[in-house]
């Protein structure tokens, strides 16, 4: 039976096919075999005409297993007419060396009957060799990005700790400046205590004895300017940034007790003139200089 390959055009048209391709009768024996098909075997077609060359080169699986003749799947297009087409088959060298390669096994049909097999392959090694450095390349980068991951976590993760940390650390930083508040406020009260139960009642027995003019003078600048650090209204001045002096401070402290411009005047031994200067002084600062308040009634205001 003469089979398309058997034919001299066709032959010529295999010769020139950048592919290997071969046939095989309805017992499985060679009868052609392209230029290409010999270069990829290492075989001449002379020497495996005639043969049955399953044993030759596909004598096993992809696996490297025995794969007997009876089993072959390109052998097996000769029974059932399907075609076989494969990306996982070895072929053998005449070395011996085995190279993967992609397998197209066609039926050749007499009317209804099967009478030969045309198979094309080619080596598949540089696919092979470049699918198995994309896996690997693949499953690096895996690795790659879980190492990352569970860095980015474990970092993460202490980030956490510290800012849990600092969070502790600011509660415990506002505990302590309370309790410094607390205490600063305590030691005022305590200063503030000493002064009027202890310093205060000597400054005024001192007084009673009307030793001399000048030394009765001191005691009251002295008893005077004691009750200004103990007097509360003092320090609200001071705090509202109404950037008043001392002896305006010690003034409107007096001013808020109801004494008169000449009664202070008395107490510093400054003329009632220079009293009525602070006085408009410590309106203008207060913002009541054209604003009609009595000074005494603002000041007992911000007691």
């Amino acid at each position: 039976m003469v089979t398309f390959l058997d034919r001299e055009p066709a032959r010529e048209i295999a010769s020139f096919l950048a592919e290997g391709v071969y046939t095989l009768d309805i017992n499985g024996i060679l009868t052609f075999m392209n230029p290409e098909a010999e270069h990829l075997l290492g075989w001449r077609t002379d020497e495996l005409a005639g043969k049955n060359i399953h044993d030759l080169i596909h004598s096993h699986q992809a696996d490297g297993t025995l794969l007997p003749f009876e089993k072959c799947p390109m052998r097996n297009v000769l029974h059932s007419g399907r075609r076989y087409v494969s990306e996982n088959d070895y072929f053998t060298r005449r070395d011996g060396t085995r190279f993967p390669v992609s397998v197209l096994s066609s039926p050749v049909w007499d009317g209804e009957t099967v009478v030969a097999v045309v198979t094309a392959f080619r080596d598949i090694t540089a696919s092979k060799v470049a699918e198995t450095t994309r896996q690997r390349m693949s499953a690096e980068l895996e690795e790659k990005i879980r190492e990352r991951t569970l860095e980015l976590q474990k970092l993460s993760e202490e980030l956490m700790v510290k800012n849990s940390n600092l969070e502790e650390l600011n509660t415990a930083l506002r505990v302590l400046l309370r309790q410094r508040e607390q205490d600063k406020n305590e030691m005022e009260k305590l200063i503030l205590a000493n002064v009027k139960e202890l310093v205060l009642p000597g400054v005024h027995h001192l007084k009673s004895f009307r030793i001399n003019p000048v030394i009765d003078s001191l005691l009251s600048t002295l008893e005077t300017n004691l009750r200004q650090i103990l007097s509360p209204f003092s320090s609200q001045l001071t705090s509202k940034n109404h950037n008043l002096t001392q002896l305006e401070l010690r003034i409107a402290n007096f001013i808020c007790e109801g004494k008169s411009s000449k009664e202070v005047a008395e107490i510093f031994r400054i003329s009632k003139g220079t009293v009525d200067v602070h006085r408009k002084n410590i309106r203008k600062k207060l913002g009541l200089q054209k604003r009609k308040i009595n000074l005494q009634s603002y000041l007992l205001s911000l007691r």
